[in-house]
Protein backbone atom coordinates (compact mmCIF):
# COMPACT_ATOMS: atom_id res chain seq x y z
CA UNK A 1 0.00 0.00 0.00
CA UNK A 2 1.40 3.63 -0.60
CA UNK A 3 2.08 5.84 2.00
CA UNK A 4 -0.42 8.33 0.06
CA UNK A 5 -3.51 5.70 0.84
CA UNK A 6 -2.37 4.92 4.67
CA UNK A 7 -5.19 7.69 5.76
CA UNK A 8 -7.75 6.47 3.63
CA UNK A 9 -6.76 3.12 5.27
CA UNK A 10 -6.89 3.91 8.66
CA UNK A 11 -10.06 5.59 8.44
CA UNK A 12 -11.22 1.97 8.12
CA UNK A 13 -13.08 0.27 10.83
CA UNK A 14 -10.99 -3.04 9.88
CA UNK A 15 -7.99 -2.01 9.91
CA UNK A 16 -8.38 0.07 13.17
CA UNK A 17 -9.62 -3.23 13.93
CA UNK A 18 -6.85 -5.27 12.64
CA UNK A 19 -4.07 -3.24 14.29
CA UNK A 20 -5.44 -2.41 17.60
CA UNK A 21 -6.26 -6.15 18.24
CA UNK A 22 -2.33 -6.98 17.96
CA UNK A 23 -1.61 -3.90 20.26
CA UNK A 24 -3.54 -5.07 22.84
CA UNK A 25 -2.12 -8.72 22.98
CA UNK A 26 1.21 -7.35 23.14
CA UNK A 27 0.17 -5.16 25.94
CA UNK A 28 -1.39 -7.94 27.88
CA UNK A 29 1.49 -10.22 27.01
CA UNK A 30 4.25 -7.81 28.38
CA UNK A 31 2.47 -7.10 31.49
CA UNK A 32 2.20 -10.95 32.12
CA UNK A 33 5.74 -11.32 31.32
CA UNK A 34 7.09 -8.76 33.41
CA UNK A 35 4.92 -9.79 36.35
CA UNK A 36 5.84 -13.33 35.61
CA UNK A 37 9.44 -12.39 35.62
CA UNK A 38 9.45 -10.30 38.81
CA UNK A 39 7.38 -13.18 40.88
CA UNK A 40 10.04 -15.85 39.60
CA UNK A 41 12.92 -13.62 40.32
CA UNK A 42 11.54 -13.21 43.62
CA UNK A 43 11.23 -16.53 44.27
CA UNK A 44 14.61 -18.09 42.47
CA UNK A 45 15.94 -15.33 45.14
CA UNK A 46 14.57 -16.53 47.95
CA UNK A 47 15.60 -20.21 47.12
CA UNK A 48 19.23 -18.84 46.80
CA UNK A 49 18.70 -17.24 50.65
CA UNK A 50 16.95 -20.26 52.45
CA UNK A 51 19.77 -22.67 50.61
CA UNK A 52 22.79 -20.27 51.48
CA UNK A 53 21.83 -19.67 54.76
CA UNK A 54 21.46 -23.95 55.34
CA UNK A 55 25.45 -24.09 54.08
CA UNK A 56 26.31 -21.49 56.02
CA UNK A 57 24.50 -23.58 59.49
CA UNK A 58 26.88 -26.53 58.20
CA UNK A 59 30.01 -24.23 57.77
CA UNK A 60 29.30 -22.78 61.50
CA UNK A 61 28.81 -26.35 62.64
CA UNK A 62 32.22 -27.67 61.79
CA UNK A 63 33.63 -24.86 62.94
CA UNK A 64 31.83 -25.25 66.20
CA UNK A 65 32.50 -28.82 66.90
CA UNK A 66 36.23 -29.62 64.48
CA UNK A 67 37.51 -25.94 65.18
CA UNK A 68 38.30 -22.22 62.82
CA UNK A 69 41.19 -24.97 60.75
CA UNK A 70 38.64 -27.44 59.61
CA UNK A 71 36.57 -24.71 58.81
CA UNK A 72 39.16 -23.15 56.70
CA UNK A 73 39.59 -26.55 54.81
CA UNK A 74 36.16 -26.94 54.24
CA UNK A 75 35.90 -23.52 52.55
CA UNK A 76 38.62 -24.04 50.26
CA UNK A 77 38.09 -26.80 49.39
CA UNK A 78 34.75 -26.14 48.45
CA UNK A 79 35.89 -23.19 46.51
CA UNK A 80 38.15 -25.24 44.31
CA UNK A 81 35.27 -27.44 43.09
CA UNK A 82 35.60 -26.24 39.26
CA UNK A 83 32.23 -25.34 37.68
CA UNK A 84 30.78 -24.08 40.99
CA UNK A 85 28.83 -21.43 41.26
CA UNK A 86 29.29 -20.43 44.83
CA UNK A 87 31.01 -18.02 46.26
CA UNK A 88 32.98 -17.99 49.59
CA UNK A 89 35.27 -15.37 51.63
CA UNK A 90 35.93 -16.28 55.41
CA UNK A 91 37.91 -12.76 56.88
CA UNK A 92 39.22 -11.64 60.20
CA UNK A 93 37.60 -9.33 62.15
CA UNK A 94 39.85 -6.22 60.18
CA UNK A 95 38.43 -8.11 56.49
CA UNK A 96 41.73 -9.55 56.22
CA UNK A 97 41.42 -12.51 54.07
CA UNK A 98 41.83 -15.92 55.28
CA UNK A 99 40.49 -18.63 52.71
CA UNK A 100 37.62 -18.75 49.55
CA UNK A 101 37.61 -18.08 46.47
CA UNK A 102 36.59 -14.06 46.95
CA UNK A 103 39.52 -12.36 47.63
CA UNK A 104 38.17 -8.72 49.16
CA UNK A 105 35.15 -7.85 50.68
CA UNK A 106 32.41 -6.27 48.79
CA UNK A 107 31.75 -2.95 48.71
CA UNK A 108 28.31 -1.88 50.28
CA UNK A 109 27.88 -5.03 51.79
CA UNK A 110 26.99 -4.71 55.37
CA UNK A 111 28.99 -6.56 58.17
CA UNK A 112 25.86 -7.62 60.10
CA UNK A 113 24.79 -11.15 61.38
CA UNK A 114 22.68 -13.38 59.69
CA UNK A 115 21.35 -11.11 56.98
CA UNK A 116 20.99 -11.13 53.15
CA UNK A 117 23.14 -8.90 50.81
CA UNK A 118 23.23 -8.59 46.67
CA UNK A 119 26.25 -7.35 45.18
CA UNK A 120 28.05 -7.25 41.83
CA UNK A 121 31.53 -9.37 41.49
CA UNK A 122 34.38 -6.82 40.92
CA UNK A 123 36.17 -9.23 38.13
CA UNK A 124 33.36 -11.18 36.40
CA UNK A 125 30.80 -8.09 36.55
CA UNK A 126 28.19 -11.17 37.62
CA UNK A 127 25.77 -10.25 40.03
CA UNK A 128 26.11 -12.56 43.78
CA UNK A 129 23.31 -13.36 46.41
CA UNK A 130 24.96 -13.91 49.47
CA UNK A 131 24.24 -14.14 53.45
CA UNK A 132 26.72 -12.42 56.14
CA UNK A 133 27.10 -14.42 59.19
CA UNK A 134 29.96 -13.23 62.09
CA UNK A 135 31.26 -16.35 64.04
CA UNK A 136 32.52 -16.93 67.15
CA UNK A 137 35.90 -14.71 67.35
CA UNK A 138 34.85 -11.82 65.37
CA UNK A 139 35.07 -13.97 61.72
CA UNK A 140 33.32 -12.86 58.90
CA UNK A 141 32.03 -15.69 56.58
CA UNK A 142 30.30 -14.49 53.15
CA UNK A 143 28.46 -17.61 51.97
CA UNK A 144 27.13 -16.71 48.39
CA UNK A 145 25.90 -17.75 44.72
CA UNK A 146 26.32 -16.38 41.50
CA UNK A 147 22.58 -15.09 40.27
CA UNK A 148 21.64 -17.50 37.46
CA UNK A 149 18.51 -16.54 38.39
CA UNK A 150 18.95 -13.54 36.33
CA UNK A 151 20.04 -16.22 33.09
CA UNK A 152 16.71 -17.38 33.88
CA UNK A 153 15.30 -14.10 33.70
CA UNK A 154 16.75 -13.93 30.53
CA UNK A 155 15.94 -16.61 29.61
CA UNK A 156 12.62 -16.06 30.30
CA UNK A 157 12.13 -12.51 29.02
CA UNK A 158 13.67 -13.90 25.73
CA UNK A 159 10.57 -16.35 25.35
CA UNK A 160 8.14 -13.86 26.26
CA UNK A 161 10.10 -11.72 23.45
CA UNK A 162 9.48 -14.51 20.66
CA UNK A 163 6.01 -15.23 22.34
CA UNK A 164 5.16 -11.34 21.87
CA UNK A 165 6.37 -11.17 18.61
CA UNK A 166 4.24 -14.80 17.33
CA UNK A 167 1.43 -13.41 19.01
CA UNK A 168 1.69 -9.77 17.31
CA UNK A 169 1.77 -11.26 14.09
CA UNK A 170 -0.77 -13.75 14.46
CA UNK A 171 -3.39 -11.05 15.11
CA UNK A 172 -2.18 -9.08 12.39
CA UNK A 173 -2.69 -12.27 10.03
CA UNK A 174 -6.10 -13.32 11.99
CA UNK A 175 -6.86 -9.54 12.01
CA UNK A 176 -6.32 -8.81 8.21
CA UNK A 177 -8.06 -11.95 6.86
CA UNK A 178 -11.10 -11.84 9.24
CA UNK A 179 -11.19 -7.70 7.90
CA UNK A 180 -10.34 -9.46 4.30
CA UNK A 181 -13.73 -12.01 4.51
CA UNK A 182 -16.05 -9.00 5.95
CA UNK A 183 -15.39 -6.40 3.12
CA UNK A 184 -14.98 -8.71 0.74
CA UNK A 185 -18.42 -9.94 1.63
CA UNK A 186 -19.68 -6.05 2.55
CA UNK A 187 -18.40 -5.43 -1.05
CA UNK A 188 -20.50 -7.61 -2.78
CA UNK A 189 -23.56 -5.61 -0.70
CA UNK A 190 -22.30 -2.80 -1.91
CA UNK A 191 -22.09 -4.15 -5.75
CA UNK A 192 -25.57 -4.73 -5.61
CA UNK A 193 -26.59 -1.48 -4.39
CA UNK A 194 -24.71 -0.12 -6.89
CA UNK A 195 -26.50 -2.38 -9.81
CA UNK A 196 -29.51 -1.54 -8.43
CA UNK A 197 -29.11 1.68 -7.96
CA UNK A 198 -28.13 2.00 -12.08
CA UNK A 199 -31.29 0.03 -12.74
CA UNK A 200 -30.35 -3.33 -12.28
CA UNK A 201 -33.53 -4.08 -10.51
CA UNK A 202 -33.11 -8.26 -10.50
CA UNK A 203 -29.70 -7.87 -8.85
CA UNK A 204 -29.31 -9.79 -5.63
CA UNK A 205 -26.97 -10.18 -2.61
CA UNK A 206 -24.79 -13.81 -3.00
CA UNK A 207 -25.41 -16.30 -0.16
CA UNK A 208 -22.09 -17.77 0.72
CA UNK A 209 -23.65 -20.70 2.80
CA UNK A 210 -21.82 -19.57 6.05
CA UNK A 211 -25.16 -19.14 7.96
CA UNK A 212 -24.17 -16.42 10.05
CA UNK A 213 -25.78 -13.09 11.82
CA UNK A 214 -24.52 -11.41 8.55
CA UNK A 215 -25.85 -14.42 6.15
CA UNK A 216 -28.79 -13.91 8.29
CA UNK A 217 -28.60 -9.85 7.47
CA UNK A 218 -28.37 -10.38 3.63
CA UNK A 219 -31.04 -12.49 3.52
CA UNK A 220 -33.49 -10.16 5.42
CA UNK A 221 -32.16 -7.54 2.56
CA UNK A 222 -32.75 -9.95 -0.48
CA UNK A 223 -36.34 -10.29 1.04
CA UNK A 224 -36.51 -6.70 1.44
CA UNK A 225 -35.48 -6.11 -2.23
CA UNK A 226 -37.96 -8.52 -3.49
CA UNK A 227 -40.74 -6.63 -1.94
CA UNK A 228 -39.26 -3.80 -3.00
CA UNK A 229 -39.26 -5.35 -6.36
CA UNK A 230 -42.95 -5.91 -6.63
CA UNK A 231 -44.22 -2.77 -4.79
CA UNK A 232 -41.47 -0.88 -8.01
CA UNK A 233 -43.37 -3.35 -10.51
CA UNK A 234 -46.83 -2.50 -9.28
CA UNK A 235 -46.32 1.46 -9.45
CA UNK A 236 -45.08 0.88 -12.68
CA UNK A 237 -47.91 -1.00 -14.06
CA UNK A 238 -50.58 1.58 -12.53
CA UNK A 239 -48.76 4.63 -13.52
CA UNK A 240 -48.32 3.11 -17.19
CA UNK A 241 -52.31 2.06 -16.96
CA UNK A 242 -53.38 5.48 -15.71
CA UNK A 243 -50.66 6.94 -18.16
CA UNK A 244 -52.16 5.06 -21.18
CA UNK A 245 -55.96 5.78 -19.67
CA UNK A 246 -55.40 9.57 -19.78
CA UNK A 247 -52.84 9.76 -23.05
CA UNK A 248 -55.61 7.78 -25.57
CA UNK A 249 -58.75 10.00 -24.87
CA UNK A 250 -56.06 13.13 -24.81
CA UNK A 251 -55.02 12.46 -28.32
CA UNK A 252 -58.47 12.02 -29.65
CA UNK A 253 -59.21 14.97 -27.86
CA UNK A 254 -56.78 16.70 -29.73
CA UNK A 255 -57.71 14.93 -32.72
CA UNK A 256 -61.02 16.39 -32.85
CA UNK A 257 -59.58 19.64 -32.18
CA UNK A 258 -57.53 19.38 -35.06
CA UNK A 259 -60.67 18.81 -37.03
CA UNK A 260 -62.47 22.01 -36.24
CA UNK A 261 -63.16 24.13 -39.17
CA UNK A 262 -60.40 26.74 -39.17
CA UNK A 263 -62.97 29.54 -41.31
CA UNK A 264 -64.37 31.13 -38.10
CA UNK A 265 -61.36 33.42 -36.54
CA UNK A 266 -63.05 33.13 -32.81
CA UNK A 267 -63.07 29.65 -33.51
CA UNK A 268 -59.60 29.66 -34.80
CA UNK A 269 -58.15 31.26 -31.57
CA UNK A 270 -60.55 28.91 -28.63
CA UNK A 271 -58.64 25.93 -30.96
CA UNK A 272 -55.43 27.16 -30.80
CA UNK A 273 -55.18 27.83 -26.97
CA UNK A 274 -57.27 24.34 -26.14
CA UNK A 275 -53.96 22.99 -28.59
CA UNK A 276 -51.86 24.19 -26.51
CA UNK A 277 -53.11 23.38 -22.75
CA UNK A 278 -53.19 19.86 -24.24
CA UNK A 279 -49.66 19.77 -25.21
CA UNK A 280 -49.37 21.15 -22.30
CA UNK A 281 -50.96 18.15 -20.08
CA UNK A 282 -48.85 15.70 -22.29
CA UNK A 283 -45.77 17.13 -21.89
CA UNK A 284 -45.98 17.30 -18.20
CA UNK A 285 -47.35 13.59 -18.21
CA UNK A 286 -43.90 12.36 -20.06
CA UNK A 287 -41.74 14.13 -17.74
CA UNK A 288 -43.66 12.64 -14.53
CA UNK A 289 -42.91 9.29 -16.10
CA UNK A 290 -39.45 9.55 -17.23
CA UNK A 291 -38.95 11.13 -13.48
CA UNK A 292 -40.71 8.11 -11.96
CA UNK A 293 -38.22 5.50 -14.28
CA UNK A 294 -35.57 7.12 -12.92
CA UNK A 295 -36.06 7.44 -9.53
CA UNK A 296 -37.80 4.13 -8.98
CA UNK A 297 -34.71 2.44 -11.04
CA UNK A 298 -36.68 1.24 -13.99
CA UNK A 299 -34.31 3.55 -16.74
CA UNK A 300 -31.22 1.57 -17.27
CA UNK A 301 -27.84 4.10 -17.27
CA UNK A 302 -26.59 2.94 -20.67
CA UNK A 303 -23.03 4.68 -19.59
CA UNK A 304 -20.09 4.70 -22.39
CA UNK A 305 -17.43 7.35 -22.15
CA UNK A 306 -18.24 10.71 -23.79
CA UNK A 307 -15.94 14.29 -23.90
CA UNK A 308 -18.22 16.49 -22.07
CA UNK A 309 -16.58 19.41 -24.18
CA UNK A 310 -18.10 18.14 -27.16
CA UNK A 311 -20.99 17.22 -25.09
CA UNK A 312 -21.84 20.72 -24.30
CA UNK A 313 -20.53 22.12 -27.59
CA UNK A 314 -23.52 19.83 -29.26
CA UNK A 315 -25.98 21.84 -26.74
CA UNK A 316 -24.95 24.62 -27.73
CA UNK A 317 -25.37 23.84 -31.69
CA UNK A 318 -28.84 23.13 -31.33
CA UNK A 319 -30.37 25.51 -29.20
CA UNK A 320 -28.10 28.26 -30.89
CA UNK A 321 -30.48 29.10 -33.75
CA UNK A 322 -33.35 29.59 -30.95
CA UNK A 323 -31.59 32.22 -28.97
CA UNK A 324 -30.10 34.00 -31.28
CA UNK A 325 -34.33 34.31 -32.76
CA UNK A 326 -34.60 35.89 -29.15
CA UNK A 327 -32.16 38.30 -29.51
CA UNK A 328 -30.18 36.28 -27.05
CA UNK A 329 -26.26 34.68 -27.34
CA UNK A 330 -25.51 31.02 -25.59
CA UNK A 331 -21.75 29.93 -25.65
CA UNK A 332 -19.16 27.39 -24.41
CA UNK A 333 -16.47 29.31 -22.22
CA UNK A 334 -12.80 27.86 -21.89
CA UNK A 335 -14.00 23.87 -22.49
CA UNK A 336 -11.49 21.62 -21.20
CA UNK A 337 -11.79 18.19 -22.97
CA UNK A 338 -12.86 15.76 -20.36
CA UNK A 339 -13.67 12.18 -20.59
CA UNK A 340 -16.13 10.55 -18.33
CA UNK A 341 -18.48 7.46 -18.73
CA UNK A 342 -22.10 8.88 -18.56
CA UNK A 343 -25.07 8.49 -20.29
CA UNK A 344 -25.19 10.87 -23.53
CA UNK A 345 -28.92 11.01 -23.88
CA UNK A 346 -30.25 11.58 -20.50
CA UNK A 347 -26.98 14.25 -20.08
CA UNK A 348 -28.28 15.73 -22.87
CA UNK A 349 -31.62 15.81 -21.83
CA UNK A 350 -30.54 17.15 -18.49
CA UNK A 351 -28.80 20.08 -20.05
CA UNK A 352 -31.63 20.85 -22.39
CA UNK A 353 -33.85 21.24 -19.67
CA UNK A 354 -31.60 23.50 -18.38
CA UNK A 355 -30.95 25.83 -20.92
CA UNK A 356 -34.95 26.04 -21.44
CA UNK A 357 -35.45 26.66 -17.76
CA UNK A 358 -32.94 29.82 -18.47
CA UNK A 359 -34.52 30.79 -21.89
CA UNK A 360 -38.14 30.57 -20.25
CA UNK A 361 -37.51 32.49 -17.10
CA UNK A 362 -34.12 34.11 -17.18
CA UNK A 363 -34.27 35.78 -20.46
CA UNK A 364 -30.78 36.57 -20.62
CA UNK A 365 -27.42 34.92 -22.12
CA UNK A 366 -26.60 31.69 -21.18
CA UNK A 367 -22.87 30.28 -21.00
CA UNK A 368 -21.68 27.05 -20.62
CA UNK A 369 -18.62 26.08 -18.50
CA UNK A 370 -16.96 22.64 -18.49
CA UNK A 371 -14.27 21.22 -15.92
CA UNK A 372 -13.00 18.55 -14.37
CA UNK A 373 -16.25 16.05 -14.37
CA UNK A 374 -18.83 18.88 -14.07
CA UNK A 375 -20.71 21.31 -16.63
CA UNK A 376 -22.26 24.16 -15.45
CA UNK A 377 -25.58 26.47 -17.14
CA UNK A 378 -25.14 30.26 -16.21
CA UNK A 379 -27.68 32.95 -16.83
CA UNK A 380 -27.70 36.18 -16.48
CA UNK A 381 -31.31 36.51 -15.14
CA UNK A 382 -32.72 38.12 -11.72
CA UNK A 383 -31.86 34.89 -10.11
CA UNK A 384 -34.02 33.95 -7.15
CA UNK A 385 -33.62 34.17 -3.11
CA UNK A 386 -31.88 31.95 -0.74
CA UNK A 387 -35.20 30.61 0.49
CA UNK A 388 -36.38 29.59 -3.26
CA UNK A 389 -32.88 28.26 -4.20
CA UNK A 390 -33.16 25.29 -1.32
CA UNK A 391 -36.41 24.51 -3.06
CA UNK A 392 -36.18 24.57 -6.53
CA UNK A 393 -34.93 20.86 -7.22
CA UNK A 394 -38.05 19.70 -5.61
CA UNK A 395 -41.03 18.11 -7.41
CA UNK A 396 -43.48 20.80 -8.98
CA UNK A 397 -42.59 23.82 -7.23
CA UNK A 398 -42.49 27.10 -8.69
CA UNK A 399 -41.07 30.07 -8.21
CA UNK A 400 -43.00 33.73 -7.76
CA UNK A 401 -42.15 34.62 -10.93
CA UNK A 402 -43.37 31.53 -12.22
CA UNK A 403 -45.96 30.95 -10.53
CA UNK A 404 -46.99 34.63 -11.92
CA UNK A 405 -46.14 33.41 -15.64
CA UNK A 406 -49.80 32.41 -17.19
CA UNK A 407 -48.62 32.32 -20.60
CA UNK A 408 -48.31 28.97 -22.32
CA UNK A 409 -44.94 28.77 -21.93
CA UNK A 410 -45.38 28.26 -18.29
CA UNK A 411 -43.23 25.12 -16.75
CA UNK A 412 -44.64 22.53 -14.50
CA UNK A 413 -41.80 22.68 -11.85
CA UNK A 414 -40.41 18.72 -12.94
CA UNK A 415 -37.44 20.24 -14.94
CA UNK A 416 -34.60 20.32 -12.11
CA UNK A 417 -35.67 17.38 -10.33
CA UNK A 418 -35.66 15.73 -13.36
CA UNK A 419 -31.69 17.29 -13.90
CA UNK A 420 -31.14 16.04 -9.89
CA UNK A 421 -32.20 12.85 -10.84
CA UNK A 422 -30.16 12.37 -14.37
CA UNK A 423 -27.15 13.51 -11.72
CA UNK A 424 -28.06 11.26 -8.56
CA UNK A 425 -28.23 8.49 -11.06
CA UNK A 426 -24.84 8.82 -12.51
CA UNK A 427 -23.34 8.96 -8.74
CA UNK A 428 -23.31 12.52 -8.87
CA UNK A 429 -24.86 15.16 -7.60
CA UNK A 430 -26.40 18.80 -8.70
CA UNK A 431 -25.39 22.25 -7.29
CA UNK A 432 -26.90 25.37 -7.71
CA UNK A 433 -25.46 28.58 -6.76
CA UNK A 434 -26.46 31.76 -7.35
CA UNK A 435 -24.75 34.34 -9.95
CA UNK A 436 -25.43 37.69 -8.92
CA UNK A 437 -26.61 38.54 -11.17
CA UNK A 438 -28.22 34.88 -12.50
CA UNK A 439 -28.19 31.68 -11.50
CA UNK A 440 -25.51 28.91 -12.19
CA UNK A 441 -26.27 25.11 -12.41
CA UNK A 442 -23.85 22.57 -12.19
CA UNK A 443 -23.88 18.75 -12.78
CA UNK A 444 -21.51 16.96 -11.11
CA UNK A 445 -19.84 13.38 -11.98
CA UNK A 446 -17.98 11.41 -9.82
Amino acid sequence: MSPARWPRALRNPFTRWAIALPLVMSVVITGFGALAFRETQQALLGEFHTALREEVTVLELIYREQGFKALQTAINLRASQRGSQRVYLLTTAQGQYVAGNLHHWPRHVLVKDESSAVFEDPASGETIAAEVFLLYGDYRLLVGRRAIYEQVGNHLILNYLWLGVLMFAASIIAGLTLSRLIRRRLATIRQTAQAIRIGQQGSRIPLSGSDDELEGVIKELNALLDQQEKLLAYSRQTSAAIAHDLRQPLSLLRGKLLELSEAQPADLAIKDAALAQLEQIQALFSAILRLGRIESGAQALHAELSDLAVLAGDVVELYQPLLEDAGLTISLVLPQPVQVAVDRELVFAALSNLIENALRYAQSDIELHVGERWICVRDFGPGVSEAELARLCEPFYKTEASRQDTSEQGGHGLGLALVKAIAELHGGHLQLQRGEPGLAITLHFP
